[in-house]
Formats: structure tokens, C-alpha cells, sequence
């Protein structure tokens, strides 16, 4: 099982803080042997043998494992979208974990959300930055100062060279190599529960609509007026649908590849609000700065540029809402 950690370490010390057990191990699933099958449409394994949901499991977790130290190794090698894969690769393990919250047992994936959120939020200020750099590089006109643009996009490109150093800095840390470490230990042999025994087939519908219940209950209170941050949390469970219908669709099928379709287009048409919502926030912090330095030039530009960012959301909210609420 995963050790607890405190501030600034790993979820354990490497894969010695794991104790390896198999299925047939776990409470209440005696006798059951682990099946590492490829599911399929259907829930049945390559020789017709049911896919357990302990099966499905340890095979999310070793994909999102796997795509976590390929990204890892990006940033290694200085590629281009390192920084962004790497967050990728967290927010989908954290899917996965939550998915299959109610067949985990003990702490360990407590422990592992935690560091997976805390890896995924130190990349996350140098992939704002740079998406909102193409957004107000896209977004300026002829009507723009372009001598103000070139000064904002380099106040810009300065915070995503400092933000990305220091993010590489935490992937290629020791934090995040215990991190992998231990997400190597539990791949071969998480702790689950008896639910873990029974047929994916028969377990994965509840725990989709489960998310998909909790997306619509804060999709439903959204407005027009509604406030920038509960559009933002309705993304990231759009987001968390989406993930959780792929993972499912290998055993469940076209039921799950729509929903998961349904989910992204929501997430992408969210999405753009929340650039747009970022641009505006981050154009706004420079123009306080050029108020201070007593810049009133650039100050207008800076007004003109963040109220063309916020005028940008009311089109996608009334395109979310059309989209959701249609029959």
C-alpha cells in the first residue's frame, strides 16, 4: 500500500512503499484469478473470457502511466508540448482514479491524486501563458497599436520562459520520479476491493453515469450571467465525462464513444470560454501595472484588448446552453 507523504515528497518512497497484491489477494475476491485481458465491445476478453473491473484497472493505470513518463521523457529532450503532455497525462490518471473510486481500497490512491494534482499544477501557469500568447496574437487587429501588441506579447513570452523553466524544474525533479516509481509498483498490483472481482460489464455503466450525473447537475445551474469560475468547474467535468466514456468504451462500446463524443464538444466550445476568460484576466494584470508606471497609452490598449476577451464568452455560453439544453 501507498505511504501517506508530507509536503514536498513523493506519494512513497519509490516502489518499496507499495506492498504488491494480486486480485486473488484482496478481500472478499478469494479465489479469483487476475485476468490481464485486452477487452473488447462487450466486456469479453480476446478468448471470450469476461473482463473484470480489476482487470480494467490495472490496465488504465498502466496506460496513464505509460503516457505519463513518455511525456516526462519530452520534457527530458526539450520537446515542443512537453509541459502540456505532462498535464495531460496527470488530469487522465486522475480520471482514471476517479472513475474507479469506489473499487480502490485503502489511501493509496488519495495519495497519488494528490501528487498527480500537484505535478499537473506546477505545469500549469507556462501552458496558460501560452495559449493566451496565441489567443492576443490572433485576436489583435489593425485597429491595435502594434508597437503595444509587441509590448504585451513580450510581457507574455517572459512569464512563459520563467513558468516553463520552473515547471521542467518540477517534472525532472525527484518528486515526480518517486511519483512514477510508485505508479510502476501500483500498475503490478493495485490494492481493490471484492467490487473489483466482478464483470466490468455490469459495473462500468454505473460508474460513467455517476460522472455524467454530477456534469449535469452543474451544467444545469449554469446562466448567461453565471460567473466565470462555475463555467470553468463545468469544463473539467466535462472533461472528466470524456475521459471516463474512453476509458469505458473498450468494454462497453458505442454507447460510451457517444458520450464521449457528446462530452467534447461541450469541453471544446468550454474551452474557448476559458481562454478567452484567462486572456482577459492576464491582460488585465498588465494593465494595472502599465496604471502604476502611469502609461495611459498602453493602459487603453490594454482596455481594449481585455474587453474584446470578455465580449468573447457571451457567443460560446449561448452556444454551450443551446447545445446542452437541446432536446
Amino acid at each position: 500500500m501507498v505511504e501517506s507523504v508530507g509536503p514536498g515528497r513523493g506519494v512513497g518512497e519509490g516502489a518499496s512503499g507499495v506492498e504488491r497484491r494480486s486480485l486473488a489477494g484482496v478481500e472478499g475476491v478469494g479465489g479469483v484469478e487476475r485476468r490481464l485481458l485486452p477487452a473488447v465491445e462487450g466486456g469479453a476478453g480476446a478468448e471470450g473470457e469476461e473482463v473484470l473491473v480489476g482487470d480494467l484497472v490495472a490496465a488504465a493505470l498502466g496506460k496513464g502511466a505509460g503516457r505519463l513518463r513518455r511525456a516526462v521523457g519530452m520534457v527530458e529532450k526539450g520537446e515542443d508540448d512537453a509541459i502540456h503532455q505532462v498535464r495531460v497525462a496527470c488530469r487522465r490518471l486522475r480520471s482514471d482514479l476517479k472513475l474507479f473510486r469506489k473499487v480502490l481500497a485503502g489511501d493509496w490512491a488519495r495519495d497519488l491524486r494528490t501528487e498527480l494534482a500537484y505535478l499537473a499544477a506546477s505545469c500549469g501557469e507556462a501552458r496558460d501563458l501560452e495559449v493566451i500568447a496565441e489567443l492576443v496574437r490572433e485576436s489583435a487587429t489593425s485597429e491595435d497599436d502594434p508597437d503595444h501588441v509587441a509590448t504585451i506579447l513580450t510581457t507574455l513570452t517572459v512569464g512563459l520562459e520563467r513558468a516553463a523553466a520552473q515547471s521542467a524544474e518540477v517534472v525532472l525533479g525527484d518528486r515526480t520520479a518517486l511519483l512514477l516509481d510508485d505508479l510502476e509498483a501500483v500498475v503490478a498490483a493495485p490494492e481493490l476491493n471484492k467490487k473489483a472481482a466482478r464483470p466490468a460489464v455490469e459495473v462500468l455503466p454505473q460508474l460513467l453515469a455517476s460522472a455524467e450525473q454530477t456534469f449535469a447537475a452543474a451544467a444545469d445551474q449554469l446562466k448567461p450571467w453565471t460567473e466565470d469560475d462555475d463555467w470553468h468547474e463545468v469544463r473539467l467535468l466535462a472533461k472528466r465525462v470524456r475521459y471516463a466514456a474512453n476509458t469505458a468504451a473498450s468494454v462497453l462500446g458505442e454507447e460510451a464513444k457517444e458520450t464521449a463524443a457528446h462530452a467534447a464538444k461541450y469541453q471544446e466550445l468550454l474551452g474557448q470560454h476559458q481562454d478567452h476568460c484567462a486572456a482577459a484576466d492576464a491582460l488585465s494584470t498588465q494593465a494595472r501595472d502599465a496604471a502604476d508606471q502611469g502609461d495611459a497609452e498602453l493602459l487603453f490598449s490594454l482596455g481594449r484588448l481585455t474587453e474584446r476577451h470578455r465580449a468573447a464568452r457571451k457567443p460560446l455560453r449561448e452556444e454551450f446552453l443551446g447545445l446542452y439544453h437541446r432536446p
